[in-house]
């Protein structure tokens, strides 16, 4: 009596998909991907600098992982977006500063954000009555931008040029080392979990290509082309390729 067959190997299930972020991830991932599609227009630094203008009074913005994410996509353009996120910090500080001597301690509680003496604001407020302005430009120096510092200097009465002026003093090393990581050595960056996974789903949905619906999605495919006016006509019996028998 013959052997029966040996069954046919059972197929590997397919890994599973990576989770997409959510939360504060999943909008890190939407802005850097509206980012790097208008990377090539001519409001694109503009609308980069959004981002650390608004920073003194939405510290909810991802500006450190942008500062990181966006030059790692664009590795050319490193120097100017950095020069972009030192120019808008000190145009933050300086419209700051003008609006708290402008509305006082009542613009404060509006935004919702510590009176003086309380939280960081009153570690801020000891540093700057020690050290007066140069502790601005020293905080500065810092990765993250020096709100309540900045804030105390408005209340303590330091001009608004000055404030702009000691934050341009001490941006431009923090984020120009930030931005040539992102650019220089991505791989370093991606040694942080978070990073490594906001830039991996940024690259996915950049590699898609245009025109092909992303698995998952409820897009149609797209119509097959006709071909042109001068293509001779099938013969009977194949297929005609705009569907017409």
């Amino acid at each position: 009596m013959a052997d029966a067959p040996a069954p046919a190997p059972t197929p590997a299930p397919a890994p599973a998909p990576a989770a997409a972020p959510r939360g504060p991830a999943a909008r890190t991932v939407r802005t850097l991907i509206r980012l790097d599609r208008a990377a090539h227009r001519r409001w694109f630094l503009p609308a980069l600098a959004v981002f650390p203008l608004g920073d003194y009074a939405l510290p909810f913005l991802p500006n450190q992982m942008l500062l990181m994410g966006v030059p790692a996509l664009h590795p050319r353009r490193w120097r100017a977006i950095a020069l972009t996120f030192v120019i808008a910090s000190a145009a933050g500080a300086f419209l700051t500063a003008t609006a708290v001597q402008s509305a006082g301690p009542r613009l404060l509680d509006a935004l919702g954000l510590p009176a003086p003496g309380l939280g960081g604001l009153s570690e801020a407020g000891g540093t700057v009555t020690r050290y007066g302005v140069w502790a601005l430009v020293l905080l500065a120096l810092l990765p993250w931008t020096p709100r309540a510092t900045v804030l105390v200097c408005a209340l303590a009465g330091v001009p608004p040029w000055t404030i702009a002026l000691a934050v341009l003093a001490g941006r431009p090393l923090p984020v120009a080392l930030l931005a040539a990581a992102g650019a220089r050595a991505p791989h370093l960056l991606r040694r942080f979990r978070r990073v490594d996974r906001v830039l991996t789903e940024v690259e996915a949905r950049r590699a898609t290509p245009a025109g092909r619906p992303v698995k998952g999605s409820d897009a149609p495919p797209p119509p097959a082309e006709c071909p042109p006016a001068d293509t001779p006509v099938p013969k009977s019996g194949q297929r005609n390729p705009c569907g017409d028998d």
